[in-house]
């Protein structure tokens, strides 16, 4: 596929054109296999237990994330892990926080490592930022205003770039 094939999209909305005819290929079956799944695709950064369907009973409910965390200690544990394999010395582990590349807030597996990463807290693709977007977009799938896979798309990949100011964001603008 080439831009041509999207010549139908605006040149500022082309990614987030690829992206839903990528979902509705998928949902219908007719999608090629990639080399590589997208993040929000991939099965080993999302828990099972989250689905549209379930979305009521996951992480739409009040207290669903605290009850399938980890322990806090347990997570500090993984995040001195990550900073030793960045080779981040310990005074400047408070710069950092601990980020699931897949929100778990969004369906992304609380315990997975894959779904691990350490992100700086400021900054435009900080960890600050992401979490206002993820909290956005779980209110957006939860009130029925977005899909599920929608928002998971949103937060994957290059989400600082694609929504740079995330004061002016409505559900159905995505």
């Amino acid at each position: 596929m080439n831009r041509r094939h999207f010549s139908h999209c605006s040149r500022a909305g082309l990614r987030r054109c690829i992206i839903a005819c990528f979902v509705l290929a998928l949902a219908a079956g007719g999608f090629p296999v990639l080399a590589q799944t997208p993040d929000f695709l991939n099965p080993r950064l999302l828990d099972p237990r989250v689905t549209q369907s379930t979305i009521v009973d996951t992480i739409c409910r009040p207290g669903y994330v605290d009850e399938v965390l980890p322990p806090f200690d347990d997570l500090m544990h993984e995040k001195e892990q990550l900073l030793k394999q960045r080779r981040i010395d310990l005074p400047s582990a408070s710069q950092y926080a601990l980020d699931h590349r897949m929100p778990v807030l969004l369906g992304g597996s609380p315990t997975a490592q894959t779904n691990l990463d350490i992100r700086r807290w400021d900054g435009r693709g900080g960890q600050r930022s992401k979490e206002r977007l993820t909290v956005f977009l779980k209110r957006c799938v939860c009130t029925g205003d977005m899909p599920l896979v929608r928002a998971q798309a949103a937060i994957s990949g290059d989400w600082a770039t694609r929504f740079p100011n995330l004061s002016s964001l409505t559900c159905g603008g995505q």
